[in-house]
Order: C-alpha cells, then structure tokens, then sequence
C-alpha cells in the first residue's frame, strides 16, 4: 500500500492545504526556496528573470497557473482579479533592464496570490468593499497610466506642428 504525502511543512508557510499543495510548491520554487545569509529568501523566479527576452515571459507563464488554478477551485472573479493584478505587476515591473529582475526577488506574486488563494479558501465569504475599492484603484491607475502619455504626446504634436 502506498503512503500517503504529506503537505511540505515550511518555514514561511506552515502546513499547506492539500487541494493547493501544487500552487505551494510553485510558490516556494519560485519565490522563496532558497535563503541568503541574514534570512532573505528568494526563488527561480529571480534567476529564471535574467534571462533576456524569454524570462519574464517565463515568470508570467509560471504565475498564471497559480490563477489557473484558482478559477478551477471556484474563487470568486475579484480575487481573480486580484491575483491578475500580482501578476501583471510582477509582469510589467520584471520587465524593465536590471531594476526589473530586482524587483522579481522582492515582490513575489507567487507567494502573494498563493496566500490569497489560501486566506480565501480558509474563509469563502471574505470579499469586501476594500478588495473591490483595491481593483477600482487599480483600474484607475493603469487607465491614468495609459492616458497620461497619449495626453501629453497629443499635446506636444498639437504644439510643435
């Protein structure tokens, strides 16, 4: 008869739920697995960012089954959000030459949406005004973001034309 796994039991985490045991274990790889002298842990997501070209779209990819993930155990669409707008941070951020792949070690949307995968499945009901004033927010940055530069190019055109 074979033994049954037992969840990974790490430091940073504690004992993990089974139904998401494979969303730790890409967390834990790509966030945090290994530690620096002074306790700074960092993961394959910070090596894997250096690689030109291919490696934020690594990153991404990896992320993204964290959400994949989350939509077959039925979280709601905010918290789908959520965990998007983590991964396009991390996505938009790593992105930029040598800040980015700093950036990659520090923020971690892996373990970030993790966690929230977890406190949502702990507590189902949990979704507030402050998660969805959180998306507006966010919303309204990245459309300010967006419209900001096209403003000012069109008026920069408009006066050296």
């Amino acid at each position: 008869m074979a033994k049954a796994l037992t969840p990974y039991q790490g430091p940073a985490l504690g004992v993990v739920d089974p139904r998401i045991a494979d969303i730790e274990a890409v967390a834990r790889w790509f966030d945090y697995i290994f530690v620096l002298p002074g306790g700074f842990r960092f993961g394959m997501a910070g090596i894997i960012g250096l690689i030109p070209g291919i490696g934020d779209a690594i990153n991404g990819l990896v992320s993204l089954y964290i959400v994949y993930r989350a939509i077959q155990l039925g979280v709601p669409r905010v918290t789908i959000a959520r965990m998007m707008v983590n991964v396009g941070i991390e996505g938009i951020a790593g992105s930029l030459p040598f800040i980015g792949d700093f950036f990659d070690v520090v923020f971690k949307a892996n373990l970030r949406n993790y966690e929230i995968l977890k406190s949502h499945l702990a507590q189902p009901r949990r979704q507030s005004r402050l998660d969805w004033l959180f998306l507006m927010g966010t919303a309204l940055l990245v459309v300010i973001a967006v419209a900001l530069p096209v403003i000012v190019l069109a008026a920069l055109i408009r006066r050296f034309a």
